[in-house]
């Protein structure tokens, strides 16, 4: 039944894609395929609803499922006031997606969208690359994926050939992202909108009594758990992490939105203690950056934001030789220009966390600064306003 409703709506959406115009003052918004209200895009509609260059633009956000509920549920108070909201894959969407005069996404789209003359596509991206992606890719190790490297690479080409305008956090990106994209149109390097409030914050928490670590690792591409989603990194022993730091530490969990937390992943006697907090996808990472004394992560992009902070960062790679020779790849020497200490097990985590807050090792804040002066530039704080001064002097908005 389901099936033939998608095929219905999208009969319906091919139709008002050309029955109705495009108005150039209606921008649509969308972050994570609709998972949850985040990110660059999130920035970006949040410094343009205060700006007058585009107050006469009609800003719709289209929102998944689970959180277009949460909505419902719990009141707009989730968002600020006056945000227009529709549901992923409903009819009013595929309405606001035909005649938006502009897009501003931060992920692929589904690759029925029909790109229409007078429609701007500003694609975000959704972090600076460690992993290789699209055209860079020459093995296909993705469970689920039944494509061959070559369809997998078109799809990155047809989807890339929609974007108007490509933005990158730093000169690094602006070299490797529209290569493996297949992109040829204009790239936007301003710094990432969503860094913004890390470059404002303050230099870190204070008088709290235990430290807390965000712990936010990436996907696993051999790991596939079905129905589009990825299974729970298997470590750490979060059991032996409480024993050695849960006096002084708290652990946040925030895991990609592809991973998908089944019973027992994450042990209930660490969650019942408070040693451990599972934040949902809903959260916007940056929220958490702002909490957290550190963060724990492996090849995920998040430390290319993190960084900003100037706060301390773990690697935990339990699983960095089969990561980086044959699931993915990296386009960087990864131990060389990682800004923290790489751990390969639970007892070598303890050691390195302990060492940084204890005042062992002091050289890890001169690391950090070098690895923001090559990945930071422009995160200072104004990337969501040199967005808009693009924006309004590109688009007929």
């Amino acid at each position: 039944m389901k099936k033939y409703l998608k095929k219905i709506l999208l009969f319906i959406y091919r139709y008002m894609a050309h029955a109705f115009p495009v108005i150039p003052q209606k921008a649509m918004f969308m972050s994570n395929m609709g998972r949850n209200y985040s990110g660059n895009v999130r920035a970006i509609y949040e410094k343009m609803k205060d700006d007058p260059r585009f107050a006469r633009i009609k800003k719709v956000w289209a929102f998944n499922g689970d959180f277009f509920a949460n909505v419902k549920k719990y009141g707009k108070g989730m968002l600020p006031k006056g945000c227009r909201i529709v549901r992923y894959g409903g009819i009013r969407y595929y309405f606001h997606m035909a005649t938006s005069g502009l897009w501003v996404f931060d992920t692929r789209q589904e690759p029925y969208l029909i790109k229409r003359k007078g429609n701007i596509y500003f694609q975000t991206w959704h972090g600076t690359p460690l992993k290789k992606l699209g055209f860079d890719i020459d093995r296909m190790k993705m469970a689920g994926e039944d494509r061959s490297v070559s369809d997998y690479r078109i799809s990155f080409l047809e989807e890339s050939a929609k974007w108007d305008y490509l933005l990158v956090q730093n000169d690094f990106s602006e070299e490797v992202l529209p290569k493996c994209f297949g992109y040829r149109n204009e790239v936007i390097k301003a710094g990432y909108p969503r860094n913004d409030r890390l470059a404002e914050a303050t230099a870190g928490n204070t008088g709290k009594r235990k430290k807390v670590l965000l712990y936010a690792p990436t996907w696993r591409d051999n790991e596939y758990l079905g129905g589009g989603f990825y299974k729970c990194p298997s470590r750490p022993d979060f059991n032996k992490l409480e024993k050695e730091l849960g006096r002084d530490y708290v652990i946040i969990i925030k895991l990609h939105y592809l991973v998908k937390l089944k019973k027992g992943d994450i042990p209930e006697e660490c969650i019942k203690s408070g040693f451990v907090r599972v934040c949902g996808n809903e959260r916007d990472i940056s929220e958490l950056y702002l909490k957290a004394d550190g963060l724990i992560t492996d090849y995920s992009s998040v430390f290319f934001d993190y960084s900003v902070l100037e706060r301390p960062i773990f690697f935990f790679c339990y699983d960095l030789e089969e990561y980086r020779d044959e699931l993915r790849g990296f386009y960087l020497d990864f131990e060389k220009v990682a800004p923290g200490p790489i751990s390969t097990d639970e007892d070598e985590l303890v050691s390195n966390i302990r060492q940084i807050f204890d005042g062992e090792n002091t050289e890890w804040k001169n690391k950090v600064i070098e690895f923001k002066k090559w990945f930071n530039e422009y995160d200072d704080g104004h990337a969501s306003e040199r967005v808009l001064d693009v924006l309004a002097s590109r688009c007929a908005l």
